[in-house]
């Protein structure tokens, strides 16, 4: 089915009347396509469920060239970003793209899908705004933190969980509350997994977020268990380049069991999705939310 959504995006991309988009989207892949996974375990056999697949997946490039544009990032999936290759301005132009043909057929769906999706978009660029503004200085509460995933992270995972709730006539209120529990816990994993795995498993460089001014959980934790000379010593660290800093982080982070209690967060996000779909006797999507835990990357 992965196959078929990867075709039905390149369909669309050819409607576009470009050669230079078709080529830059294939050098961008799709990678692992995990909101259409959720998707498909939720409604497996609607006729626009492929349709449906293929907007969010646009969606979610869209949102990554973005990113990568904002982030300075140099690579993304294992090889160098779109940003790197054809500059910022074909990214930005590029995933403009993708959210314009993403709305396009949005369009053919049913009008509460399109405003769940819509309002997601929202909330996904409001998300990453609120994370440019928070960039300047290092964010010590986790409240603004967990602000911030919601929309940035979770919100076009709901879209997706809502979406397909609609097309199979479930009830979306679950789905809503296992989305948005099932996100966070998301990006709680792949910001920890930042400081626990290996550029070579990652595909990019390791302890990026916290030299790209990204105040994350794992570091919002360790500032809150530092005494004021050592949170000193940690703000110092913020935003560097530093192999200084990746090494104090490390011993700090095993030193005030910073790892177990970031993973601990994690699995609190995650029985509160699994909760929300207690009863609905969706074994796959179940095993999917549980697999988050144990994800390298």
């Amino acid at each position: 089915m992965l196959h078929a959504i990867q075709a039905k995006i390149e369909g669309y991309l050819e409607e576009v009347g470009s050669t230079q988009v078709l080529e830059m989207a294939r050098i961008l892949g799709t990678g692992k396509m995990l909101r259409s996974q959720l998707i498909l375990a939720i409604c497996p056999n609607h006729p626009q469920v492929l349709d449906f697949c293929a907007i969010i997946e646009m969606i979610q490039s869209a949102s990554l060239l973005h990113d990568d544009v904002i982030d300075n990032a140099n690579t993304r999936r294992g090889q160098l970003a779109l940003n790197c290759t054809f500059g910022d301005k074909s990214a930005i132009m590029l995933g403009d793209i993708f959210y314009s043909k993403a709305f396009c057929e949005l369009g053919k769906l049913d009008p509460q899908i399109v405003q769940v999706v819509a309002q997601s978009v929202v909330a996904l660029s409001r998300g990453e705004l609120k994370d440019v503004s928070a960039s300047h200085v290092f964010n010590p509460d986790p409240k603004i933190y967990l602000d911030i995933i919601s929309d940035k992270s979770a919100s076009l995972i709901v879209a997706s969980s809502c979406g397909a709730a609609l097309l199979q006539g479930l009830d979306t209120k679950r789905y809503y509350t296992f989305g948005l529990n099932f996100g966070l816990a998301f990006q709680i994993i792949d910001d920890l997994l930042d400081i626990t795995q290996s550029p070579e498993v990652l595909g990019k460089p390791a302890f990026g977020d916290f030299k790209e001014g990204k105040s994350t959980l794992p570091y919002i934790l360790l500032y809150q268990r530092l005494d004021q000379p050592q949170q000193e010593v940690l703000l110092s660290y913020f935003k560097q380049d530093n192999s200084d800093a990746v090494a104090w982080c490390q011993a700090e982070f095993a030193k005030h069991g910073i790892i177990q209690e970031v993973f601990s967060q994690a699995q609190k996000y995650l029985q509160i999705a699994l909760k929300a779909i207690e009863g609905e006797g969706n074994t796959q999507l179940e095993n999917m939310a549980k697999q988050i835990l144990e994800r390298e990357f």
